[in-house]
């Protein structure tokens, strides 16, 4: 069932070339604990994941490094959390 739901942490770059990637290689990576956005391979960091209270919002923010900080909360019916990261990504 869907619901609202609240993520926070940090997305660290693994640095691994996905120039040509499969899906099933991403999807092989997505499976262990990582996480695709925008083609990269980031290795997840939480500190919330998946707490389902409150109203919607999204903080993210992209170091010079690479490491992208965030903390979420939205409807997971309408987006997956990945989603909410790219979409503020690229406001």
């Amino acid at each position: 069932m869907s619901d609202y739901e609240r993520n926070k942490g940090k997305l660290i770059p693994v640095g691994v070339d996905t120039e040509h990637f499969t899906d099933d290689e991403f999807d092989t990576y997505r499976e262990n604990g990582f996480a695709v956005i925008s083609n990269e391979i980031y290795k997840i960091v939480w500190e919330v994941e998946r707490f389902t209270d409150y109203v919607e919002f999204a903080d993210v923010t992209e170091t010079d490094n690479g490491t992208i900080y965030f903390h979420t909360l939205h409807y997971n019916g309408g987006a997956h959390w990945t989603e909410v990261v790219e979409e503020s990504l690229n406001v």
